[in-house]
C-alpha cells in the first residue's frame, strides 16, 4: 500500500479509502502518577490491536495529545502504524480546557487535509481521559473548549465530532458531563478494557462506510455510562 507523505507532520496511508481520525487527550497531571505506566502500556497496546486488522491498519490516523500545566502535542497525525511508543510521565495541574482545543484543531485540521485530498472520513473522534478537573488555567479556557466541542457536534445533520471523556477516580463528573454525554467511567484505573473497547470501535467504523452510523459494543466490564439512560451503541 503506497503511503503518501506531505512534510513530517501530514502522512497517510492509502488515499482512495475512507479514513477516520482519532485524537487521545491523556491527562498527565500529577495524580495520575499512580497509573500512568498502566495508561502508556494500554495507548502501546491500543496501536497493536487497532493494526491486527489491514483495512483499520490502513485508514485510522492516531495523534496523542498530553496535558499537564502545559499543553504538548506528542504525536501528530500519523497511520496508526506510525505512532511512537509512548512514555507518558505525570506531574503538574491539569489544563483541560487547553488540551481540548488542541485536540479539536488538530481534527478540524486533518479533516481538512482529509478533504484537500479527496480522502473521503468518517466522523473524528477525540478521546480524553482524566482523574480530575480543569486546574491551573483561567475558567475561561474550559469555557471555550465547551463552546468548541457543542459547535462541532452541532455541524450538519449528524455533528463533526464524538468527543469522549473517561473518567478515573476523582474525576469530576458534573464537569465531563457539561462538556459530553459520553462519559464512561472507570471503577478503577485499569485501562486495558476501556482501550479494547476502542481498537474495536476504530476496527468497526474503519471498515464500514463514512455514510453508516455504527452501533458500538457494549463497554467492557470495568466500566460503565456516567448517564445510565444513554444506550452506548447509539454513540
Amino acid at each position: 500500500m503506497e503511503q503518501i507523505s506531505f512534510g513530517e507532520e501530514a502522512r497517510i496511508e492509502a488515499t482512495n479509502e475512507p479514513h477516520l481520525a482519532c485524537v487521545l487527550l491523556l491527562d498527565t497531571s500529577g495524580s495520575m502518577a499512580g497509573c500512568i505506566d498502566n495508561l502508556n502500556k494500554a495507548v502501546n497496546d491500543f496501536k497493536l490491536q487497532v493494526c491486527k486488522n489491514e483495512d483499520s491498519k490502513n485508514r485510522v490516523d492516531v495523534a496523542v495529545v498530553e496535558f499537564n500545566s502545559n499543553v504538548q502535542t506528542i504525536q501528530d497525525f500519523v497511520p496508526i502504524s506510525e505512532l511512537n511508543p509512548v512514555n507518558l510521565v505525570a506531574n503538574g495541574y491539569t489544563a483541560m480546557g487547553k488540551g481540548i482545543q488542541t485536540a479539536i484543531k488538530l481534527v478540524k485540521e486533518r479533516n481538512q487535509f482529509y478533504n484537500n485530498l479527496g480522502t473521503p472520513c468518517f466522523k473524528p473522534w477525540i478521546f480524553m481521559i482524566t482523574d480530575g478537573m480543569p486546574e491551573g488555567e483561567a475558567s475561561s479556557e474550559i469555557d471555550i473548549a465547551r463552546q468548541m466541542i457543542r459547535e462541532e457536534g452541532a455541524k450538519g445533520a449528524h455533528g463533526k465530532l464524538k468527543f469522549f471523556a473517561v473518567a478515573v477516580d476523582n474525576a469530576n463528573r458534573d464537569v465531563l458531563m457539561s462538556l459530553t454525554n459520553r462519559v464512561i467511567e472507570l471503577r478503577e484505573a485499569n485501562f486495558d478494557g476501556i482501550f479494547n473497547w476502542l481498537s474495536d470501535s476504530m476496527t468497526v467504523i474503519s471498515v464500514s462506510s463514512p455514510d453508516n452510523e455504527n452501533k458500538l459494543n457494549p463497554l467492557p466490564n470495568d466500566a460503565r455510562k456516567y448517564d445510565p439512560d444513554r444506550d452506548v451503541s447509539d454513540w
